[in-house]
């Protein structure tokens, strides 16, 4: 067993578990998750994917790890996308991303253990980043920059510096940092098209979306 898999086993079990489980429960559509996000920044996810993704080839593969019931996924679909993947280790919120998409090829797989035959166009993750231990992040970077041969797109909780935050009152389940800054720091060929930080209105939180090219 590599380290990046043994420093993360314990976020493993805690998304493939109930509490995964209960998150499931609580993302029930793309119309509920724009109006609470809009609500707390101003801004719909769906249009920070739009302003993301609109210079991206509509026949790119397009990857997701980490796509829970596929809301994401159900986004980039009504923007014409049409060549698109899910990796999710939750089992009950991967039944329900099939359901909901069946244009979609999933995988049950956790990002480590996720062994593709081909490379995609373009690899995400969104609020994935920020549940990984950071001691098993560089690894994951490595991952996901080595599976696409184009873009690495994400959109996570930012910090200037490596801030662990209770999640829901758990520990040792969230941290927010500068993931952009992290990969072009493993990646220094990486180029970086586009780059935001979204505010939310009566918090701390800042979110980031950043679109890197090779």
């Amino acid at each position: 067993m590599n380290a990046s898999h043994e420093n993360n086993a314990d976020q493993r079990a805690f998304w493939s578990g109930k509490f995964g489980d209960s998150y499931v429960d609580r993302n029930k559509s793309i119309e509920e998750v724009n109006e609470s996000y809009a609500d707390q920044t101003g801004i719909t996810v769906e249009e920070i994917f739009q302003k993301f993704f609109k210079d991206v080839d509509k026949e790119s593969r397009i990857l997701e790890l980490g796509c829970n019931v596929g809301l994401n996924l159900g986004m980039l679909q009504k923007l014409g996308f049409t060549n698109l993947y899910g990796v999710e280790l939750n089992k009950k919120a991967l039944e329900i991303a099939k359901e909901r998409n069946p244009k979609v090829v999933f995988a049950n797989s956790s990002i480590e253990d996720y062994e593709p035959n081909e490379k995609y166009d373009l690899v995400y993750t969104s609020g994935v980043l920020i549940h990984i231990h950071p001691s098993a992040l560089e690894s994951i970077i490595r991952k996901i920059v080595n599976l696409t041969n184009r873009y690495v797109f994400g959109f996570e909780y930012y910090s200037d510096n490596l801030i662990e935050i209770k999640y829901r009152d758990h520990s040792n389940v969230c941290w927010k940092q500068n993931f952009p800054l992290l990969f072009t720091q493993e990646f220094p060929q990486l180029v970086i098209v586009k780059e935001e930080k979204f505010h939310y209105k009566n918090s701390n939180l800042i979110d980031i979306a950043y679109l890197l090219k090779k």
